[in-house]
């Protein structure tokens, strides 16, 4: 559950996915459920939509070109998985995976994390997608390999040559710090991140163990001729069952509370060191009108001083232009910058309360496994004293 700033509140679950269409032109469509209390543009209090990953992907799109370079924070989507289309067009019957599971989990977060932001709360974009009954226009920028993806590269190319013909001399020690402390972070949580992922795969391979055990045991046991052993061995097949089940759940917790979790503030990080480049460039932007405002008052100077009075007039025209796109870029660098100020604090001040919470609900759930392993084990020993 969300609670936006305006005292209002808004919910967004992903309850339900399925598969439509067969063969090229299948797909999975998310069934996506939104409450919404006191939230204005809202024609309703409840909506259910159906929307598809294509749409998801359009979305983001359209919210980062409108408010990325402005210094807002935009979540990613979950990355478009070439293995998981290939096996939904060409699988047919049964959609429901692990991997669809996770997708929607990940949907879910994506949204949630939107309507967090104050600026994004309201956009028309986000409200329609939310709202609106019927399918969306087809997005663009959704294609695994299309062709705005291509120019994506080339411009992130030119971006970092930009960045080294004309780097940007940070005289805002804030600034400074907060790029050292996201680099910092970043390092910390891949190296965390790591660690939770050898975690969830060591309880995946313990449940695994854990079922091969109870069939050997069970093997055991049929083939026992002491009957009170055999009844024991047989106890012993059934905890080691309930015990993987119990793991397999471990796992599962794991994955859902801690891995995705932590992916997401990874990701939170990557979008913010994009945004940070944001103010580079309005920087380097400000500072290139800069130049040519003043190779235009020379050349201004030059036509004064060689009598060239069919020119001044021109001259000085472009010379007013010149200042006032200069006074421009010289604004909208220190909108941004405070605009990223404050997405910089109130982000760090959400990431430590999520991060509290998925410490404080992956520690319950813990415990609540461990009560329940301990409680296995204390029927067996009960059967196993007889």
């Amino acid at each position: 559950m969300t609670t936006v700033e305006t005292d209002g509140m808004l919910s967004i679950f992903v309850r339900a996915y399925e598969k439509r269409g067969e063969g090229i032109n299948a797909f999975i469509a998310y069934k996506i459920e939104t409450k919404i209390s006191n939230i204005p543009g809202y024609t309703k209090n409840h909506f259910e939509v159906w929307r598809r990953f294509s749409d998801f992907l359009g979305l983001r799109e359209k919210l980062a070109i409108k408010y990325q370079h402005k210094g807002v924070i935009v979540p990613y989507t979950p990355e478009k998985s070439i293995t998981s289309l290939t096996k939904t067009k060409l699988t047919t019957g049964e959609e429901h995976s692990e991997a669809t599971d996770r997708r929607s989990r990940l949907l879910e977060r994506f949204l949630r994390r939107l309507v967090l932001q104050p600026q994004l709360i309201n956009d028309e974009d986000l409200r329609e997608f939310l709202s609106s009954e019927g399918d969306l226009p087809k997005a663009n920028f959704t294609s695994t390999f299309s062709g705005s993806s291509v120019l994506k590269i080339f411009k992130s190319v030119g971006d970092a040559f930009t960045r080294i013909a004309f780097p940007m001399d940070e005289n805002d020690r804030w600034f400074e710090q907060a790029h050292s402390q996201v680099e910092e972070l970043e390092e910390l949580l891949t190296r965390l991140q790591t660690h939770i992922d050898n975690l969830v795969g060591y309880r995946k391979e313990l449940s695994i163990a854990d079922e091969q055990l109870n069939k050997t045991i069970n093997l055991l046991a049929s083939s026992e001729e002491n009957t009170g052993l055999a009844r024991i061995l047989s106890r012993l097949a059934e905890t080691q069952e309930k015990l993987a089940v119990v793991e397999k759940h471990e796992s599962e917790q794991d994955a859902q509370q801690l891995a995705e979790s932590f992916q997401e503030q990874l990701q939170l990080l990557s979008v913010l060191k994009e945004v940070f480049y944001e103010r580079v460039r309005g920087w380097q932007n400000w500072q290139s009108q800069q130049q040519i405002l003043t190779k235009k008052r020379e050349t201004k100077t030059r036509m004064e001083l060689a009598g060239r009075g069919e020119c001044v007039a021109q001259c000085r025209e472009d010379l007013r232009n010149s200042e006032s796109m200069a006074d421009q870029m010289e604004k909208d660098f220190l909108l941004i910058s405070k605009t990223i100020r404050e997405e910089y604090v109130r982000q760090a001040k959400q990431r430590r309360e999520d991060l509290k919470q998925t410490i404080i609900g992956y520690l319950e759930g813990l415990l609540e496994s461990e009560q329940h392993t301990l409680e296995h084990w204390e029927r067996y020993a009960e059967v196993a004293k007889v």
